[in-house]
């Protein structure tokens, strides 16, 4: 007995110690690489000559960027806008690359996190608009899953996250789930990244809940692949940059980096200043249709543009996609989450009185955030990308209303506009 305990009381020891040894190096890690934030960063302000109206205000807007930069941290950022299916301008901030002291700038690609959700929607769109698929087929209807519990899943429920499928924290997989959250290896495709989950619970039977994933979405991107009878990779480039003459949106970790893809960055705050370090290594590639792909604000703008031009995607596909889903017992689900988009009426931008319809999606990945807004009324975009992650998701957001407010009345369609004229 006494030796039992004794290997036991060893165990025990082993254990602390080893605990205590992780817990070391992650402080050790945690203190390691930071370095102040330049005190002065490079902007950039570009506007298009098609309308000259934009032209003055080009460089308030740019000051917009550097001061929401300034505030949180953020090493670089980049935005852009589209009215009437035209970029009129775009901006940016501080460095794609400190080390190199790349500006940020028109070119700079980015990770896009769950933004990537409506570009596998646009995928779709353009699929169900060709007839290839439709969104109330099931998986099963275009191959076999590898968990036959996903047979019957529709695609509408996969993209509206009412399929009853785990998100990251819920995927009951393991040890699979470990990789999904640690994000070192790569997939080669999609159906790779699914073997994370292809073992895990399901949440509940379709129709009945609404539950935020990026499994879910990765699915319906498979699905996509073998309706169509090509990669993922290569629907992004037949359904959106070669049409729309893009370079991005691209899969993420798939190949070598784009040549222009920024560093992405930590930052926090110590002693009054910013700090910067660069982030550890991840790969994103298990998720790129719900989560990993890559993209540029430029190339955001005019995918969000596209949307309303009826030679893209045609109005009855558009309405199927912006009309939140219902739930089994005909209520719509609690975010009004509608097909790889959110979408419903926003008074922040202009006030109570003048409401405006929006259908939008952010995203955040590891080092990067970003954030793609449509304003179907009055015919323009506004997407904004930064390469870090600020402490909430609305520190770096909350530029875009701005962004939005000074072009809309520039553009003299601002819903409040005529009562600012009456003013």
């Amino acid at each position: 007995m006494k030796w039992v305990l004794r290997i036991g009381g060893g165990f025990l020891a082993l254990v602390v110690a080893m605990v205590l040894l992780a817990g070391g190096y992650w402080w050790v890690s945690a203190q390691w690489g930071w370095r102040d934030m330049p005190d002065t960063l490079a902007r950039v302000s570009e506007f298009s000559e098609i309308d000259p109206r934009f032209r003055d205000i080009s460089n308030n807007a740019t000051s917009l960027l550097e001061n929401m930069a300034d505030t949180y941290g953020v090493p670089g950022v980049s935005a852009a806008v589209a009215i009437d299916g035209e970029l009129v301008w775009s901006g940016s901030t501080g460095y794609a690359d400190l080390d190199k002291r790349e500006n940020m700038n028109s070119l700079s690609v980015m990770r896009i996190g769950s933004t990537s959700k409506a570009m596998t929607a646009t995928v779709l769109a353009r699929l169900h608009d060709a007839g290839t698929l439709s969104m109330s087929d099931t998986v099963g209807q275009h191959g076999t899953p590898l968990n036959p519990d996903w047979t019957d899943l529709r695609l509408d429920r996969l993209m509206s996250h009412t399929a009853g499928f785990p998100g990251y924290e819920e995927n009951t997989d393991f040890p699979d789930t470990i990789d999904t959250l640690l994000m070192r290896r790569s997939y080669a495709s999609i159906e790779e990244g699914l073997r994370l989950v292809d073992g895990s619970d399901m949440l509940g039977p379709q129709g009945e809940a609404y539950h935020y994933s990026s499994f879910d979405v990765n699915l319906a991107g498979w699905v996509a692949e073998q309706a169509s009878g090509i990669s993922f990779a290569e629907l992004l480039e037949r359904e959106i940059r070669q049409p729309l003459g893009l370079e991005t949106p691209l899969p993420g970790d798939f190949g070598e980096p784009h040549k222009f893809q920024a560093t992405f960055y930590e930052t926090r705050a110590r002693n009054d200043t910013h700090q910067v370090r660069i982030w550890p290594h991840t790969d994103v590639s298990q998720r790129w249709p719900g989560g990993g792909l890559v993209s540029r604000s430029i190339d955001l703008v005019r995918i969000g543009a596209a949307w309303l031009d009826e030679d893209y995607i045609s109005a009855e596909t558009r309405a199927l996609f912006w009309t939140p889903m219902t739930l089994n017992d005909g209520t719509i689900n609690e975010e009004g989450y509608a097909l790889g988009w959110r979408v419903g009426e926003s008074t922040s931008r202009f006030g109570e009185d003048h409401p405006v319809r929006v259908a939008h999606h952010g995203g955040v990945s590891r080092g990067a955030m970003s954030w793609l807004i449509i304003y179907p009324d009055l015919n323009m975009v506004v997407a904004v990308n930064i390469n870090t992650n600020t402490a909430e998701f609305g520190d770096f957001a909350a530029v875009e209303p701005e962004l939005t407010r000074l072009f809309a009345r520039a553009a003299g369609r601002a819903p409040d506009q005529a009562v600012l004229t009456a003013e």
